[in-house]
């Protein structure tokens, strides 16, 4: 009985614990990114501005991609 028990506890290291939670951290966490100054006169407007333009072109250049997709996503749907 007592075997039973302890093989239903998992322990809080089993593989998949970790493979869904992750490893057990400290409760200190630190940013992975450099984040600029807060001030406004550090924000780069062109970079920003360059990347809304690339990400309308290339918005753009799926839209033809995705009408040719749609048909076949609205038959899985109509599946169900």
């Amino acid at each position: 009985m007592e075997k039973e028990r302890n093989r239903h506890q998992q322990s809080p290291n089993d593989r998949f614990s970790r493979m869904m939670f992750g490893d057990k951290r400290d409760g200190t966490q630190t940013n992975s990114y450099d984040s600029p100054d807060s001030h406004p006169s550090s924000i780069d407007f062109e970079a920003i501005f360059d990347n809304i333009g690339r990400l309308k072109e290339s918005s753009q250049n799926l839209k033809p991609l995705i009408q040719k997709v749609y048909p076949f996503v609205e038959q899985f749907f109509k599946k169900k």
